[in-house]
């Protein structure tokens, strides 16, 4: 049987994760703030939501990779190896230091998801800040858990990309390679997926919750109302994340 605390985590996360889909999101950052918030170590929430980042995006790609831009791959050309590397290097740091990294890093995503809901100067980038870019982005994602796609979509709006079928298209290929290196580099702590009957219970829930998100999102709301919503609960989290004791 299931604690109710893990029934309540799930109920929160199922409405969290719709509303955070309702902006276009994968959702591995608010699985990340929601798994550490109910007391699972930093180490298995980040093995958690790069697992969750592999499902949804791997299945949304499906979709979307017919709007893929060749160019725009080149991010993930940086960001797979130095994700690897920054998985590598989260099994070194300790538990307190990785909590308040991720706390940094869920707040921050949150107020890129503020500033990607306005449009921003068109700079255009290089090949060479693409795959940097993409280094930087990969590292980072790669030592939180955390695909890395709410930092990449303001780069997109920054290089000028207006069409959001093809957005969506690169931060989900972003996301999913990003997450899948970060997996492989935690492959010794891969055994907690089959051990903690926390993911057991709110994987479905999570996937459940994913579509019927964005179905809701792209038929029903405005993404920039709820872009903004989800920017100011992520960064109050993250903050809480990092610096709660």
């Amino acid at each position: 049987m299931f604690s109710p605390s893990i029934l309540l985590t799930g109920v929160i996360l199922s409405i969290a994760v719709i509303i955070y889909t309702m902006g276009g999101f994968g959702g591995g950052s608010i699985f990340v703030a929601i798994l550490l918030l109910s007391g699972t170590a930093p180490s298995q929430a980040a093995v958690f939501s790069l697992l969750f980042n592999i499902i949804s995006t791997g299945t949304s790609l499906t979709r979307w990779r017919i709007y893929l831009e060749r160019k725009f791959t080149l991010f993930s050309v940086g960001s797979i190896p130095f994700s690897f590397i920054g998985g590598l290097l989260s099994l070194t740091v300790q538990e307190y230091v990785l909590k308040m990294v991720m706390g940094v890093v869920i707040a921050f995503s949150g107020l890129f998801i503020l500033i990607s809901s306005k449009p921003l100067a068109n700079i255009r980038l290089s090949i060479l800040h693409i795959i940097f870019i993409g280094c930087l982005i990969g590292f980072i994602a790669g030592l939180t858990g955390i695909g890395g796609g709410v930092y990449l979509a303001p780069i997109l709006l920054l290089d000028g990309i207006s069409d959001p079928k093809a957005t969506a298209a690169t931060t989900t290929f972003f996301i999913f390679s990003n997450s899948l290196a970060g997996l492989l580099a935690r492959t010794e702590r891969m055994h907690v997926i089959l051990q903690n009957q926390i993911l057991l219970l709110l994987l479905p829930i999570v996937v459940i919750s994913a579509i019927v998100g964005g179905h809701i999102g792209s038929r029903m709301l405005s993404r920039e109302k709820v872009k903004k919503i989800i920017g100011a609960i992520l960064t109050g989290i993250g903050l809480f994340i990092a610096f709660y004791q």
